[in-house]
């Protein structure tokens, strides 16, 4: 039995152009890019003409783009960097605005600031899991000086309303504004001009692991994480992976090109498998239909005590069909944080799955899900009448 991958979001395979620029350039850039040796040079001169490549595509100084070890990395430095850097600058702590529904390489930078005195304002979600621009500009304060919300919720799909705050923030220099774009990028448009800080990791879209990137406006102020080096303009030292930067550029370079045709397509996948699990009454969808979602996550919930997550993880595995119920950073955890800020409801949170798929889905593969979804579904029906059954007749 073929497996039928639906987990695009914790990782996706290499696109054709990227495997082949790493395989390449494995072979033929290994010196080290900071050596000044005419090898080291010409390492160099490749990951600079990547990020420039990059630069352009984003409609950014290529000054702007720093290379990371991935999304994680990226968050931290543009959260903990810029707060610990305002903090050296001012002696004072600051406030900073985050929501409930962040990628925990978020979440836990807020989590872990609060304790250490900085004041983390974090922001409700409606019943779609959605930020509301009036809550962030109720939250902001004389001492705020970051505001960070995600592009695309990486469990629902959920598409914030980025523009909208990137607008109100925008007139105040004091504050910055930082977008999570792991889930957006290459799926939605997005525009840069509104945002100080973006997020892009490589294994998302094509590219491959252990790389990612930071766009840092140049006005931005940021203390590095690591110390050692002077590598990517002094903020992230270490040695650059010079295989994985050019294969993130192609990787990035192929999303661009190719956002249109598959946003159609996800579109087609969405439409089938969203209208025929939202016909079944045991299941909850947790995911708002787009433009609220971007089509290539969705998630749904199942209403019956006793059932979990990885119960319908396993159900489905021995379908062939691979999912997830949350990032698989949170992959342990046997409640969803995210759904739980937008339902209060533990049954909800604790029974979810994710569906995530990307260009090589076919529409026949969405059918065959449909069908095991409703294939499991009876089966846990008639868990449950068998669990009353048993419950009934000990109590008699």
């Amino acid at each position: 039995m073929n497996s039928l991958y639906l987990d695009y979001c914790a990782s996706t395979p290499l696109h054709p152009r990227a495997f082949q620029t790493l395989m390449d350039s494995s072979k033929l850039y290994y010196a080290n890019p900071s050596s000044m040796h005419e090898m080291g040079f010409e390492a160099s001169l490749r990951v600079e003409e990547s990020r420039e490549q990059i630069a352009r595509l984003l409609q950014v100084k290529a000054t702007e783009v720093i290379f990371t070890s991935g999304a994680t990395e990226s968050n931290n430095l543009a959260i903990i960097g810029v707060v610990r850097a305002w903090m050296k600058r001012t002696g004072r702590n600051p406030h900073i605005i985050l929501s409930e529904i962040e990628h925990s390489s978020v979440y836990q930078c807020g989590k872990q600031l609060a304790k250490e005195g900085v004041e983390v304002s974090f922001l409700p979600v409606n019943r779609q899991g959605i930020v509301s621009p009036v809550s962030v500009k109720e939250s902001l304060q004389a001492n705020t000086i970051l505001v960070s919300v995600m592009h695309v919720n990486n469990e629902t799909g959920a598409v914030q309303p980025i523009a909208e705050i990137g607008e109100l923030v925008k007139p105040m220099p004091h504050v910055l504004f930082h977008v999570d774009g792991v889930q957006g990028f290459g799926k939605l448009p997005v525009e840069l001009d509104y945002i100080d800080l973006y997020t892009v990791s490589g294994h998302k879209i094509g590219g491959p692991k252990g790389i990612g990137l930071l766009i840092a406006k140049e006005h931005i102020e940021m203390d590095p994480l690591l110390y050692g080096g002077e590598q990517e303009l002094g903020i992230r030292p270490g040695t650059t992976n010079v295989p994985a930067v050019l294969s993130l550029a192609e990787a990035i370079a192929a999303a661009f090109e190719e956002q249109q045709k598959k946003f159609k397509h996800l579109m087609a996948l969405h439409d089938l498998v969203y209208s025929r699990l939202a016909g079944i009454s045991e299941l909850v969808m947790n995911s708002p239909q787009p433009p609220l979602s971007s089509p290539h996550i969705l998630n749904f919930s199942y209403q019956g005590r006793g059932i979990t997550s990885a119960m319908m993880i396993r159900m489905l595995a021995k379908q062939g069909i691979i999912v997830s119920s949350q990032s698989a950073c949170s992959s342990k955890a046997k409640q969803s944080r995210v759904l739980m800020a937008m339902t209060q409801d533990e049954m909800i949170s604790s029974s979810s799955i994710r569906l995530s798929f990307n260009e090589t889905v076919t529409l026949e593969e969405a059918g065959y899900l449909v069908a095991s979804v409703e294939q499991m579904v009876c089966q846990l029906k008639s868990k449950n009448k068998f669990d009353l059954l048993q419950k009934y007749q000990m109590n008699s």
